[in-house]
């Protein structure tokens, strides 16, 4: 008769994966996060047209005014003046131009999106629609008809924003308890005395509750995908790269939720404290900083924030607000700094709970 061989630490670790990965598929937790995932989908997707924001239309005689007027034209550059179009994040096409009531010859003006490079002109803001007209039609009253369509990058950064809150909540569902648990509940009486070493149930567990996290934030990047195809007719250039670094955030903020489900004592204890500290205690933290002039690059709830700003184009860049003798400065997290600085958090904070998980002994 053969005898049983003992799986290896390698093999031991799928193994405590699967079983634990089963056990968050059959609990209500996940229910509530996919769920919670679904409302937030539906709700601020049909809110905007229910309060007659619709994501596309066609705006008629729009008065093209203030006209700026721009000098003589040259050879360099054609144009005499210029007007704003008063929509931001959309996409116009099919547009016709009026002089005084007549159609205006679609040659002699042209539609232009005004980036960082064409920034000031005639005092209009970046990112605007800009008509630029041949003739000085400063004295004439320039009307417009077009179709218009908001952008995947406006549309889905509406979604986005409640990505980092959906994060914190698949840490604190699927992290806070994972290793306290084995403590408060009693488990680790059955579990520990087996042949399988911590480090094995450990990151057996961490594993687990990443797949966890991933099939709900995954299921929710899949949604606003969906429904960017549906109300914007397209995706953004940067909307996978804004996904991935959501993973990167939901890999760091779970490896700080096992960190502090390894130092607390009690469960409920653990999921308190991983739901405040991102959501209050780090942005207090950030807000302090910003105040005190100090780019808090350190901050993992900083650099989470290249998750929303990602889809943003162009980039945007610090800008401080002056307002009498006081000044104030928005910092925006660098990309790839954020990435370095979250993958940081993740590695310090595994390291250290899985030293704290090793050492902690079963009481009472």
């Amino acid at each position: 008769m053969d005898h049983f061989k003992v799986p290896s630490d390698t093999e031991q670790v799928p193994i405590v994966w699967r079983y634990e990965l089963l056990k968050y598929l059959r609990s209500w937790r996940i229910v509530v996060s996919i769920l919670l995932a679904i409302v937030v989908l539906a709700l601020i997707f049909l809110l905007p047209p229910a309060l007659g924001h619709p994501y596309s239309g066609t705006d008629t005689s729009i008065a093209l005014e203030p006209i700026y007027d721009l000098g003589p034209p040259n050879p360099l550059f054609s144009y005499s003046s210029v007007a704003a179009i008063g929509r931001t994040g959309v996409d116009i096409k099919n547009m016709v131009v009026y002089a005084d009531g007549a159609l205006y010859p679609e040659s002699n003006w042209t539609l232009v999106k005004l980036g960082n490079e064409l920034a000031g002109l005639a005092t209009i803001p970046s990112g605007t629609y800009a008509v630029l007209f041949k003739d000085n039609v400063t004295s004439t009253a320039m009307t417009a008809t077009f179709d218009w369509r908001t952008t995947p990058e406006d549309f889905e950064s509406f979604f986005v924003g409640f990505v980092s809150i959906l994060i914190i909540i698949c840490a604190t569902f699927f992290g806070a308890d994972a290793l306290v648990g084995e403590f408060s509940n009693r488990t680790g009486y059955l579990i520990f005395p087996t042949p399988m070493k911590r480090h094995v149930l450990f990151f057996g567990k961490f594993a687990a509750s990443l797949t966890a996290g991933l099939i709900v934030i995954g299921l929710f990047y899949a949604g606003i995908g969906i429904l960017s195809l549906i109300a914007a007719r397209g995706i953004d250039d940067h909307f996978l790269t804004s996904f991935a670094y959501a993973m990167e955030y939901l890999l760091s903020l779970t490896a700080v939720a096992y960190l502090i489900s390894s130092l607390m004592k009690g469960a409920t204890g653990a999921i308190v404290l991983t739901f405040l500290l991102p959501l209050l205690i780090f942005n207090i933290i950030d807000g302090v900083m910003a105040v005190a002039g100090v780019r808090f690059e350190a901050s993992l709830t900083f650099s989470a924030g290249v998750i929303g700003f990602i889809l943003q184009e162009p980039y945007p860049v610090d800008t401080t607000i002056e307002a009498g003798p006081f000044s104030f400065t928005n910092y925006y997290p660098d990309p790839t700094v954020s990435a370095i600085v979250m993958f940081a958090w993740a590695a310090v904070a595994i390291a250290l709970s899985l030293v704290l998980f090793k050492r902690k002994q079963l009481s009472g």
